[in-house]
């Protein structure tokens, strides 16, 4: 492809959508969560015509990058099959502490652009939030509009629970909110309206 034809590939550019911030972060609006309890599947587990249970839930990319990555490269891949599902949170890019900022903005980027994209495409989108270091507060809570329901996850954030409660209540600083689910046990110090969704190998 040319580099003229790649200037009016949207799917390059990555634009057109509403945007905020210094970082111009695409926004994921709100959406209020559907009615009764709350589960998730992983998107490594989603399958064309699932199953009536499966289909209640929500999917979640609180899995390894390489499970989902496509959408770096096809932004559409798998939507028809994600309509069937109650809802689907944004991509949980990574984002470790270690990481050049660039690197970091980028995750951030992408998890509100492939949301925001979803949901022009007419899927209920939950954004899932994260950060890393301090410094990441400028941008990361970014494209989500306050009082909105979020989800966290606490899985493989044992060993980091102070930063990662110094975090969690930076976001809920930043964006109060309306629920916050959780996949994974919640710290004890985690405030808010929390909806715990169990995690285990079968989520994977």
């Amino acid at each position: 492809m040319t580099s003229i034809n790649m200037r009016k590939d949207p799917n390059f550019i990555r634009g057109g959508l509403p945007c905020e911030g210094e970082f111009e972060i695409p926004i994921i609006h709100r959406e209020d969560l559907p009615q009764g309890p709350i589960d998730l599947v992983a998107c490594s587990r989603t399958r064309k015509d699932d199953s009536e249970d499966n289909r209640r839930k929500g999917v979640h990319f609180f899995v390894d990058d390489y499970r989902f990555d496509v959408f770096r490269r096809r932004p559409d891949a798998s939507i028809d099959k994600f309509r069937q599902y109650a809802f689907v949170l944004s991509p949980d890019f990574s984002r470790y502490n270690e990481m050049p900022t660039w690197k970091v903005i980028e995750a951030i980027g992408m998890n509100r652009w492939q949301g925001a994209y979803w949901q022009r495409q007419g899927l209920k989108v939950i954004p899932s939030v994260g950060w890393a270091t301090p410094y990441s507060y400028r941008f990361c809570f970014c494209g989500i509009e306050r009082n909105a329901p979020v989800a966290v996850t606490t899985n493989g954030n044992r060993k980091s629970k102070r930063g990662y409660l110094h975090g969690y209540d930076a976001m809920l600083d930043a964006l109060d909110p309306s629920a916050v689910i959780c996949l994974g046990k919640p710290f004890s110090e985690m405030r808010g309206n929390i909806i715990h969704v169990k995690y285990d190998i079968y989520r994977r």
